[in-house]
């Protein structure tokens, strides 16, 4: 009898480490969750950074929680103060690491080229934008000879998808088959809707972002594998967009978003190549 209750207490205490263990690792992945909300949220940010307050409520956390992140985060160097105020901005440390990342993912070298090119032959603001999970995120511009002052597309730039042209035509683009954001759940992609008329005619035509009679034309960017993992968009004066300029823009930017295609698919090619010798 003894050496039953010894046995079951020997399981019940080993069951409750595991469950301890499960509880502290559950923890750890949620408190790593919120510091990345936390870091997408200040990246997309105006210059002058975020207050805790504006935050916490934006990453739906507590005011001590939020703080306590914050701190982790300062001591690394991933967030930094803003001067002597008490708002928070993106860290030296995040730029580090993204130059790191950027030589795996060199999209905007790898489109310079073309881009230069197309803006030559186009003329109007060019705007070069990635997927990062469910946002947008602007690395690369040509402000042209007729320049339109965007500037919630400043490189670096970190939009919701549904909230810009290069965001809903990635969205529009995007594999039914490969990962899909949260937003793409909710987009309307019946009969005459944005989505089916830009998977249509190959490109999407709206209205400009925040500057009033303006219009910007964008065509998705693939990968190998037929991925909308960018987008390329022309801004320009509303009154400059007739039909036949139009098919002109649509023409220089696709030309210009193949020559892109073609030049990811060759890096990629390359790196594996290098990696297997």
């Amino acid at each position: 009898m003894g050496m039953r209750r010894v046995a079951v207490r020997t399981a019940k205490a080993a069951t409750e480490a595991a469950l301890d263990k499960g509880q502290r690792e559950a923890d750890g992945a949620q408190s790593i969750h919120r510091a990345i909300d936390i870091i997408r949220l200040i990246s997309a940010s105006p210059a002058d950074g975020m207050k805790l307050v504006d935050i916490a409520e934006g990453c739906g956390l507590s005011h001590p929680t939020a703080y306590r992140i914050l701190r982790a985060l300062e001591s690394e160097g991933v967030v930094e103060r803003a001067g002597d105020s008490k708002r928070y901005v993106i860290g030296t440390e995040v730029a580090w690491l993204g130059l790191k990342a950027a030589q795996r993912f060199p999209i905007a070298a790898l489109a310079a080229p073309a881009l230069d090119r197309a803006s030559i032959e186009v003329g109007d603001t060019l705007l070069l934008s990635v997927r990062s999970g469910d946002f947008s995120v602007c690395v690369e511009r040509r402000a042209g000879r007729f320049p339109i002052p965007v500037t919630v597309a400043a490189v670096g730039a970190r939009l919701p998808l549904n909230t810009t042209p290069a965001g809903r035509t990635m969205l529009a683009f995007m594999s039914p088959r490969g990962p899909r954001p949260k937003l793409a759940a909710a987009l309307d992609d019946g009969p005459g809707s944005e989505v089916a008329q830009t998977r249509l005619q190959g490109y999407l035509v709206s209205d400009g972002l925040t500057v009033r009679d303006t219009k910007s034309v964008t065509v998705p960017i693939f990968d190998a594998g037929g991925h909308a993992i960018a987008a390329l968009s022309a801004i320009t004066a509303a009154n400059r967009l007739h039909e036949e300029r139009l098919a002109s823009v649509v023409s220089a930017l696709s030309t210009c978003a193949r020559a892109t295609s073609g030049a990811l698919v060759r890096h990629v090619a390359e790196r594996a190549m290098a990696g297997a010798s």
